[in-house]
C-alpha cells in the first residue's frame, strides 16, 4: 500500500490549521524527549482529574496491563490510508503479543489532520465510544467503513451507527457528539503531537524510540523487545 504524500491543505480553524506532511519514513530513534510517553505515564501515575468524561475516555484507549512498564504509544488519524492498513494489518499481531500478554500498554493518539475533511469527526466518535468502554471495537469499525464515511458531506450520523452498532449506547453517544465533550481530549492529543513533532502518520513512540511510518510487525518487535530489556 502506497504511503500519503501529500502536504496538508489547512481546512478549518478548530483543527488549529495543522500544516504537516504525511510520508513515508524509515525508523528514527532516540528522539531528545518522548513527550507523549511522559505526558501518558504521568498521568496514569497519578490522575486527579474530576471530569469523568475525560477520565474514561482517556482510560478506554488503553490497552494492557495497568501496571506495563512499557508504552507503545500509536500517533494515528482516522482517515489516513497508511494508518488504516496499518490497524488491521499489524495492529491485532501487536496486541496479541504484547498487550494481552501483559507486557506492554498500547495507547492511540488522535492526530487529524486538516485535509481529512471527516477525521476529526471519526476521532470524536472513537473517543465517546471510550467513554463507554468501547474504544478499540468502534476504532476497528470505523477503520474498516473508511472509504464509506470519508467523502460525506455530513459523516457523524454514519459514524454515530458504526459505534452503535459495536455496542455503544445511543442515547449517551448522541450526547457526546451534540456537545463534543470529545474536542479537548482530541486537541490536547493534537498539542502533544505537535510537541513531540510528528510529521508523518503513523508515528509510535516506544521508550525512548520513535518509529515513522506504517511500521512492520519485525520493527515493532525489535523496538519493543529491546525497550522491555532496559535498552
Amino acid at each position: 500500500m502506497t504511503m500519503c504524500c501529500t502536504k496538508t491543505a489547512p481546512l478549518r480553524p478548530f483543527l488549529l490549521l495543522l500544516a504537516l506532511t504525511l510520508a513515508c519514513s524509515a525508523p528514527e530513534q532516540k528522539p531528545q524527549k518522548s513527550f507523549i510517553q511522559t505526558k501518558l505515564a504521568e498521568r496514569a501515575l497519578a490522575d486527579t482529574r474530576t471530569d469523568s468524561f475525560t477520565l474514561l475516555a482517556d482510560r478506554g484507549r488503553v490497552l494492557g496491563d495497568p501496571a506495563a512498564r512499557v508504552w507503545v504509544t500509536i500517533v494515528s488519524d482516522f482517515q489516513c490510508a497508511p494508518c488504516k492498513q496499518w490497524h488491521q494489518d499489524v495492529l491485532p499481531l501487536l496486541r496479541k503479543e504484547y498487550a494481552e500478554s501483559g507486557r506492554v500498554r498500547l495507547a492511540f493518539v488522535h492526530f487529524p489532520q486538516a485535509e481529512h475533511f471527516n477525521a476529526q469527526t471519526a476521532s470524536i466518535a472513537a473517543t465517546c465510544a471510550a467513554h463507554q468502554g468501547k474504544f478499540w471495537e468502534a476504532a476497528d469499525f470505523i477503520f474498516s467503513t473508511q472509504a464509506r464515511w470519508m467523502n460525506l458531506p455530513d459523516a457523524r450520523p454514519y459514524l454515530d451507527s458504526v459505534s452503535i452498532a459495536v455496542g455503544v449506547n445511543a442515547a449517551p453517544l448522541r450526547l457526546c457528539t451534540e456537545r463534543a465533550q470529545a474536542l479537548k481530549l482530541i486537541r490536547d492529543d493534537i498539542e502533544r503531537s505537535r510537541s513531540a513533532r510528528v510529521d508523518s502518520l503513523p508515528t509510535f513512540f516506544i521508550g525512548t524510540r520513535r518509529l515513522r511510518g506504517a511500521a512492520s510487525i519485525a520493527t515493532l518487535r525489535t523496538a519493543i523487545n529491546a525497550a522491555l530489556a532496559g535498552q
